[in-house]
């Protein structure tokens, strides 16, 4: 008897000097009788190396020896769908589904040609007819038309069904990493953390030691901005696989979040021992030594970062920063040029460059800079109160007029609108100041400090002390 690695052996080798056969014979340009199923595999094989044009000559020569079977046609129909040739695959498989109605390869051929060509209810339709006549399929195969399934819903947002497959698949195979790591974005998508947070602990009670369920719902309190939970769950997910770099990745991050920049250093420095030197990464290490005001290391990591991928902003915009910190204006300012030139829709970076610049006195490309930044992200708030603050210093009836001509004024931090307090007390519009600031304090108490950074003689103010009072009785 022989067990199944001898019968494994035994199939290699036949099949092997079957190809071998098949290869002779085109070679010598002579015609060899095949067995239908071994000219089935040599079709596989040449489909599996991506060498299409054998397995079309394949298919052809295939056919010619056994024109009724069906399978051949199929293949063609797959290779069409898979080189862009949809419409010539698709009239294949259409005369397919006529005469073998219940073969799953035909149906998620053609799901797959409509998921190409965006039509993605039919690309659904078709996926689940494919379930549905699958009865024969082992159940990894199943699931992997699942898996298509589920993301096909994502593509038409709907989200419900695509959790309801990917759930269905963790039900057959707790262990399917890309079912865990897709439910989480599904949830993540539709906003639901609470019901996200519920899935994964139940499913954490039936399979403890997934590190990957932990790691995401690290992920899921992270993204709640509950740290303390999110370090237990990444904490978690290394206690099971210490070699997991992305948990130890994100651990880093929320490190960074809490001010723990030491601990970040550390979470930086074990994902680059275990994946070794990722920009990325050594840009994220950097930034954690420079909040550290540990310059030369940041630098040092920085730019080994640079080196790594020169067409990342973030050790580009790091160096600027440190440069600035050290009063290198010049060195500093093209630093962040070159960052921004990287990710010229970064509203971020173009405040940053705009406060080196006006540091520098380049007051009118700073503004440029401030204007730019404020039409990528109307709602960006410092960048709102820098180019208020510079526009008062030449203009101050400028300044009061582009903060009240703000389309969103009331739905912005209150910096702003606090801005706009000191701006109309300073104009002599004493009562719009008051009332004004009076509204801030009603929403919050804690204005009153913020008042201060744009006016700090409202503390000797008695009207403005009196409404500060009236609020903290």
């Amino acid at each position: 008897m022989f067990d199944d690695e001898d019968e494994e052996e035994l199939f290699d080798a036949h099949f092997h000097a079957e190809l071998e056969r098949y290869e002779k014979m085109i070679r010598n340009r002579e015609s060899y009788y095949f067995d239908p199923e071994v000219l089935e595999q040599i079709i596989d094989h040449f489909i599996v190396k991506n060498q299409v044009k054998n397995g079309l000559n394949a298919i052809d020569f295939a056919k010619s020896q056994h024109p009724h079977n069906l399978v051949y046609d199929l293949r063609k129909a797959q290779i069409f769908s898979t080189t862009g040739k949809l419409k010539e695959s698709l009239l294949i498989l259409q005369a397919l589904e006529k005469t073998d109605t219940l073969n799953p390869e035909i149906y998620i051929t053609k799901a797959s040609v409509f998921s190409q060509l965006r039509d993605h209810e039919k690309a659904i339709k078709y996926f689940e007819k494919a379930i549905e006549v699958s009865g024969e399929f082992e159940m990894e195969e199943v699931d992997d038309i699942r898996f298509d399934l589920a993301l096909e819903y994502e593509n038409v947002q709907d989200y419900s069904s695509a959790i309801r497959e990917l759930t269905k698949i963790l039900e057959n195979t707790p262990d399917n990493e890309a079912a865990i790591y897709e439910i989480a974005y599904c949830y993540e998508r539709t906003g639901n953390f609470d019901q996200c947070i519920e899935f994964y602990n139940k499913y954490i009670d039936n399979n403890p030691y997934s590190f990957t369920a932990w790691y995401n719902l690290g992920n899921i309190y992270f993204l709640k901005n509950n740290i303390e939970k999110a370090i237990w769950a990444y904490d978690y997910a290394i206690v099971i696989n210490e070699d997991f770099s992305s948990a130890h990745f994100n651990m880093g991050n929320t490190y960074m979040q809490t001010g723990e920049y030491a601990k970040a250093v550390e979470s930086y420095r074990r994902c680059i021992e275990i994946d070794g030197e990722e920009a990325l990464t050594l840009s994220y290490l950097a930034e954690a030594y420079e909040r550290l005001e540990r310059y030369d290391e940041a630098l040092y990591y920085y730019e080994r970062s640079k080196e790594l991928n020169p067409e990342l902003a973030e050790p580009w915009i790091g160096i600027g920063i440190i440069k600035e910190v050290q009063g290198s204006y010049p060195d500093a300012t093209a630093f962040i040029k070159h960052a921004v030139s990287i990710q010229p829709e970064n509203a971020n970076y173009r405040l940053v460059l705009a406060e080196c610049l006006y540091k520098n006195n380049f007051v009118e490309e700073a503004e440029k800079e401030l204007e730019t930044a404020i039409e990528l992200d109307p709602a960006y708030s410092d960048a709102i109160v820098l180019l208020a603050a510079i526009y008062e210093e030449s203009d101050p009836a400028k300044a009061l007029t582009f903060l009240e001509s703000l389309p969103d004024l009331e739905n912005l931090e209150n910096k702003v609108r606090l801005s706009l307090v000191a701006l109309c007390y300073k104009a002599g519009r004493h009562t719009d100041a008051l009332l004004l600031f009076a509204a801030e304090m009603k929403k919050d108490v804690n204005s009153a400090k913020t008042l201060l950074l744009y006016l700090p003689e409202a503390e000797t103010i008695p009207e403005f002390v009196q409404i500060i009072e009236s609020y903290n009785d």
